[in-house]
């Protein structure tokens, strides 16, 4: 695996979501009454999927395994979409959900703790490591070099292709190949997940 690759689209995943966080911040500060709306909106939808809290479940061990398992889903999903190069697209999507999340807690009477701090940190940390692995490694499957302007003409040409739009995009190596030969990283990134997930979840359940 390529450092300078890997570096590259740390960077540009990590600018994603961390300039969305902070516009959707200084937003809040501007309009908290629309931002606040537009939490309730996200709430509800996030509600109708049943998805639920550490708090509405009682703190013990099958709690701790719920929350792991949903996270492990949220870990998997960026995974899937990075090998596609859409990457950069979640990060905006979580920028704006956990800048929400941080800046309307005064406006809704919730205590933000350190431990809550400590917490956003960890998932805000394997999401981008999790999309940035990702990302290198459909670098090598596509051959997209982690540049803005190449990736943006890249999806272009995928979404104006009508004939490509429903199939999967063109691969330069087949991704067997490239899971292959970074056999070695694969297993560091999954074992750096691994505690990142397990400390997340010990946080949100014992914090």
């Amino acid at each position: 695996m390529n450092k300078q690759i890997f570096l590259k689209w740390l960077k540009i995943n990590s600018l994603c979501l961390i300039g969305v966080f902070i516009v959707i911040f200084l937003l809040v500060q501007l309009f908290p009454n629309v931002m606040l709306g537009l939490w309730g909106g996200w709430a509800s939808l996030i509600s109708m999927t049943g998805v639920k809290g550490a708090a509405e479940f009682s703190p013990n061990f099958n709690t701790f395994i719920r929350i792991f398992s949903r996270n492990s889903i949220s870990v998997f999903v960026v995974f899937f979409v990075g090998l596609l190069l859409v990457a950069p697209v979640m990060m905006v999507l979580y920028g704006v959900f956990y800048s929400l999340v941080v800046s309307l807690a005064p406006l809704t009477g919730v205590t933000f703790t350190f431990f809550d701090w400590i917490l956003v940190a960890i998932e805000i940390l394997f999401m981008i490591i999790s999309a940035t692995f990702a990302s290198t490694l459909a670098t090598e499957i596509f051959g997209v070099k982690p540049e803005i302007k190449q990736f943006l003409e890249w999806w272009k040409r995928q979404l104006t292709d009508w004939k490509k739009f429903w199939s999967l995009p063109e691969q330069k190596r087949n991704w067997r190949v490239v899971f292959k030969e970074n056999r070695k990283e694969f297993i560091l990134f999954l074992i750096i997940i691994l505690v990142l997930l397990l400390f997340g979840a010990l946080v949100e359940v014992w914090g």
